[in-house]
């Protein structure tokens, strides 16, 4: 692709089929134009197609050679595609597109996966398992309550597991987003994020702006009123791009990233 010559091109990020997007011979540029608008057919009164009958001719083909428009829903793929008649057509490429909520969500499920198994090695090695596992077999209620709180980020034990589970989750995700552009949860759900201004994967700055807005209130989750607020705060940045226009997170709007579709 970088032998392409400069020009304006179909936008590949595009949500919609018929956008343009400036390439400058390198790399995507932020100029884009929307779609014109499908031109409605002419109407003739000539004897050959009688009063009020569609011009034979139809509208003029999408610049780009897209075929969007007489060809129906799936006109993309059907032009596309290339399948003989009778065959499946192939399915749009999406990529590009905004990631939904849901894809999103099961991405953040499938990375937690290698978080809790971190904290369990955690609590294996401060001893915290242990004790637990001895005060329950004990029928201790003070022995329980002793090792529960041992987990708590205010015990020298469960600061050690706090601070290590942060730096685990910084590590993975600041890692991966400016490696790859994405997480293994985000690989296996087809999402993954990209610069709000071009396509590229977020530098160092965004990637660990994104992980501090994320997860950095996680530091104060055993603070009586702080803690609470960081829960607020966290289950706010987790909803947002249910109903924000670019589908940003308030992290996502930190690092200046968008989650878009990977294929």
């Amino acid at each position: 692709m970088n032998e392409q010559p400069a020009g304006w091109y179909p936008d590949p990020f595009a949500a919609v089929p018929g956008a343009t997007r400036y390439w400058d011979g390198a790399r995507w540029t932020t100029q884009a134009q929307e779609p014109a608008p499908e031109p409605q057919p002419m109407l003739r009164a000539d004897a050959g197609h009688g009063l009020g009958a569609p011009d034979a001719a139809g509208p003029p083909a999408v610049a780009g050679g897209t075929g969007w428009g007489t060809a129906g829903q799936h006109g993309a793929a059907q032009q596309v595609s290339g399948h003989p008649e009778g065959m499946p057509f192939a399915r749009p490429d999406r990529s590009g597109e905004l990631a939904s909520w849901g894809a999103r969500l099961g991405a953040y499920a499938i990375d937690v996966i290698p978080v809790v198994v971190v904290t369990m090695v955690l609590l294996w090695m401060t001893g915290v398992s242990d004790a637990m596992s001895a005060a329950l077999a004990a029928q201790d209620p003070a022995a329980i309550d002793a090792a529960s709180a041992m987990m708590a980020p205010t015990h020298p034990a469960g600061l050690a597991i706090t601070l290590a589970n942060l730096v685990f989750v910084a590590l993975y995700n600041i890692g991966f987003h400016t490696s790859r552009g994405q997480t293994p949860g985000k690989m296996l759900v087809g999402i993954r994020v990209r610069r709000v201004d071009e396509d590229r994967n977020p530098d160092l700055r965004g990637a660990g702006l994104r992980w501090l807005v994320q997860f950095g209130p996680n530091l104060v989750s055993g603070v009586a009123l702080l803690g609470m607020l960081a829960s607020m705060f966290s289950i706010a940045d987790h909803l947002w791009p249910m109903w924000d226009q670019r589908n940003q997170a308030f992290h996502d709007k930190a690092g200046r990233t968008v989650v878009v579709r990977a294929r």
